[in-house]
């Protein structure tokens, strides 16, 4: 791949300030070199030059040069990791600054493309930026929030690595955040496409929130959803079983996964079977 053209386009995204143009740019970048272990070195002068750019950290650039080098840092060779080294401890302390709209305009970009890795991307950048906090910005919760409310990314290919930061950095939640999470999950858990979505949502359920609010959704999703997210309700309720502190709760939950033993749907009575036997061979 010529890197002319690209290099052309970066620096034209940075001149007009377009953030879209450069994302591009990186994919073009991350496409070229998927199928080679190391990093092309006419790209990485490229970068190592941009980095002193106020202009093109503030694009973003800092994120996706962390991202392009981070695939291939383990084949980079000892010299190039060196030569590396410093631009990256320079874009590490400029992302701590990435401004969240970008990583929302980079989302909607994945919804578009339907590629997979561009919305894990996403996901690693807000993990990233919070992993150096002790709360979860509300920036960044509602981010996750306006997107769950919109049905093109509940069908979109990916979904479930969004989901799965607020699984990952449960701890930072506020309670307030919670609360508002809640109700959303539920409503949200029906139309989702990706089947990985329903699982995480299940374990946010069941393992994380394990309360009283959240067994009542499990039941109502259990009893109102169609055969496929409802197949995934058992899980959600054997967690509560397994990982609850509240015995009277966990009896409840027990009962409800016994009653499901019943449903139409072949699917749902596997799960519930599969679930039901995890319980027993832990309390062996």
């Amino acid at each position: 791949m010529n890197s002319a053209p690209v290099s052309e386009n970066i620096h034209r995204a940075i001149a007009t300030g377009d953030a879209k143009l450069l994302r591009e740019c990186v994919y073009a970048i991350k496409t070229a070199s998927m199928e080679v272990n190391s990093f092309p070195e006419e790209y990485l002068e490229i970068f190592l030059a941009l980095l002193n750019q106020t202009k093109f950290l503030e694009l973003g650039g800092a994120w996706y040069f962390i991202m392009l080098l981070g695939t291939k840092w383990q084949y980079l060779p000892n010299e190039q990791q060196q030569k590396v080294l410093p631009a990256l401890q320079i874009a590490d302390e400029a992302f701590k600054q990435i401004n969240p709209k970008l990583i929302a305009e980079a989302i909607n970009q994945a919804i578009n493309s339907g590629e997979e890795m561009q919305m894990q991307e996403c996901a690693d950048a807000i993990s990233r930026a919070l992993s150096i906090l002790n709360y979860f910005p509300e920036q960044y919760f509602k981010l996750i929030i306006d997107f769950l409310n919109q049905q093109r990314f509940l069908e979109s290919n990916g979904s479930w690595h969004l989901l799965f930061v607020l699984e990952t950095d449960w701890e930072l939640l506020s309670e307030s955040q919670k609360e508002r999470l809640l109700p959303l999950l539920e409503t949200s858990y029906p139309a989702f496409s990706d089947w990985m979505s329903r699982f995480v949502i299940s374990e946010l359920l069941g393992q994380y929130f394990a309360n009283e609010k959240a067994f009542e959704s499990l039941v109502r999703l259990g009893r109102e959803a169609a055969e496929g997210p409802r197949a995934l309700v058992p899980h959600g309720l054997e967690h509560i079983v397994t990982d609850s502190h509240n015995e009277d709760l966990a009896r409840k939950a027990y009962a409800e996964l016994v009653q499901m033993k019943n449903d139409p749907s072949e699917k749902v009575r596997d799960e519930v079977e599969t679930s039901l036997q995890r319980i027993a061979n832990k309390k062996v």
